[in-house]
């Protein structure tokens, strides 16, 4: 079993910044940082330079993504996943709740009834009649084997939880989908070492590289940021997407259980609940919360196995930033829409920075979403293309599309009414300079700036010099009101 689950970070790096430093040396220079400092395996993808300079090869069939898959990565696996556990006091065992009332909301006062007598011993003639009931042990418990948790550039992470389910009794693959459903729901009581992990990376990072952490306080007032989603509920993850992978021994196995580990896998979207696999020897079914791929265990390579969950955790992350820019769009598009304010400049100006950085943050990442399944290989697009359906993930993008149409239409009025406002200030103000100027031509005219008794007025030169002088004043404050 494989438990994937995204989780906000609470953490944005520049990443144009890291670009132009050289982002693969970077996350050489983070990973052997947080060697020196930390327990656990820290690693960052390693794209394999090809000798033959082939993009494409036969060795995994991917091509490199412009922003790395992910910034770094936090493996836990033998005594180190022992040794982080105990630190946590987190068991390495999962046994969910007997039933799933007993892991629900607390009953109503009035349905709560008073502690009944203990009853009197029981004797062995009327044990049957009089047994006491017994809880029900779990169906199946689920032992960790291997916790890694990825972080990415863009606020948000993604913790992968693998190892064996064990079924406590003869279970139907409902009973047993049920059991491991009921498993994964004691994964956030693993948060605080998603929470641990992540403030370690943020410590380390240098403050250049950092556009805004939530970990070192919050952020400055005014701007995007510190109205987004990102600050709240960090480490804690969205949902937990279940990954079955079953191995078989041969052909004739596998043929069997490709049919009955279907029912494993629930989808939205009936019509596209097909097997997806490219591979003879291997059935590939990604789905709505479960998902699941079914293998001949000598004759499929383990990078094809691992397609299904790589591609998930991929998937994962980027619908849960989708979804919370589909929020942030909403309450920015509900708060601009408002009345008030409409002649403060300052105000207007900090909603139009406002708006522009999120509207930056949005490009981005559909940027980086759109060239991810660029270079993927062929197994890996093909279950790409299947979870955006399952998902109904064109519905979220539609839903995108409109509230960034919304807010950049926004943006366009509020910057053109920046703009109305600085021109009526600035058109007072030269009204202001030119009376100015005329007073000062019309007293020296007069001889009002005469010196001593017996002096005379000024001259004609001087007064069109002052003049002069006056609207040059005019037309600099005129350029550096311009520039603010």
């Amino acid at each position: 079993m494989y438990f994937n689950g995204p989780m906000r970070s609470g953490i944005v790096l520049d990443s144009q910044a890291l670009l132009n430093r050289g982002y693969r040396q970077f996350q050489k220079e983070l990973a052997e940082k947080l060697r020196e400092l930390y327990v656990g395996a820290w690693e960052y993808p390693n794209f394999q330079g090809r000798s033959n300079k082939l993009a494409f090869d036969v060795d995994n069939f991917q091509g490199e993504t412009i922003i790395p898959r992910y910034l770094i990565a936090r493996y836990f696996e033998g005594q180190e996943l022992g040794d982080i556990l105990s630190e946590f006091r987190l068991p390495a065992d999962i046994h969910p709740a007997e039933t799933q009332e007993d892991a629900g909301a607390p009953l109503p006062d009035e349905m709560i009834e008073e502690p009944k007598a203990e009853p009197a011993p029981m004797v062995e003639d009327d044990k049957r009649s009089r047994r006491r009931p017994e809880r029900k042990t779990s169906a199946a418990s689920f032992r960790i084997e291997k916790m890694d948790v990825f972080l990415y550039d863009y606020g948000y992470a993604s913790c992968i939880i693998s190892g064996q389910v064990t079924a406590h009794k003869d279970l139907t693959i409902q009973e047993y989908r049920s059991a491991v459903e009921h498993i994964s729901s004691a994964l956030p009581d693993y948060t605080e070492l998603f929470q641990s992990t992540i403030a370690k990376i943020a410590k380390v990072i240098p403050s250049e590289l950092v556009v805004v952490s939530f970990h070192e306080g919050q952020p400055e007032a005014g701007g995007f940021w510190p109205h987004t989603t990102l600050k709240k509920h960090m480490g804690e993850l969205f949902w937990v997407h279940r990954i079955f992978s079953v191995p078989c021994k041969d052909q004739v196995e596998f043929i069997r259980k490709k049919t009955e580990c279907r029912a494993l896998v629930y989808s939205a979207r009936t019509d596209v609940m097909d097997d997806v696999s490219l591979r003879s020897d291997m059935a590939v079914f990604p789905g709505h919360g479960n998902s699941c791929v079914v293998y001949t265990k000598d004759a499929t390579p383990d990078w094809n196995a691992a397609r299904l969950r790589s591609v998930v955790r991929a998937k994962n992350v980027f619908y849960a930033a989708m979804e919370d820019l589909d929020r942030d769009l909403f309450y920015l598009n509900n708060e601009v829409g408002g009345k008030g304010h409409s002649s403060d400049m300052d105000f207007l100006d900090r909603q139009a920075q406002y708006m522009s950085d999120c509207l930056t943050r949005v490009n981005f990442l559909k940027s980086v979403y759109d060239d991810y399944d660029n270079q993927l290989d062929p197994q890996s697009i093909e279950i790409w293309n299947t979870l955006r359906r399952v998902w109904i993930m064109d519905d979220m993008f539609r839903a995108i599309d409109q509230k960034v149409t919304m807010l950049d239409k926004a943006h366009g009025r509020t910057v053109q009414r920046i703009a109305t406002l600085q021109s009526k200030r600035i058109g007072a103000l030269i009204i202001v300079f030119i009376l100015v100027a005329l007073f000062a031509v019309i007293f020296g005219l007069l001889g009002v700036f005469s010196g001593g008794k017996q002096g005379a007025g000024i001259g004609m030169p001087e007064t069109i010099l002052l003049a002069f002088a006056l609207i040059g004043a005019t037309l600099l404050a005129m350029r550096l009101y311009k520039g603010k």
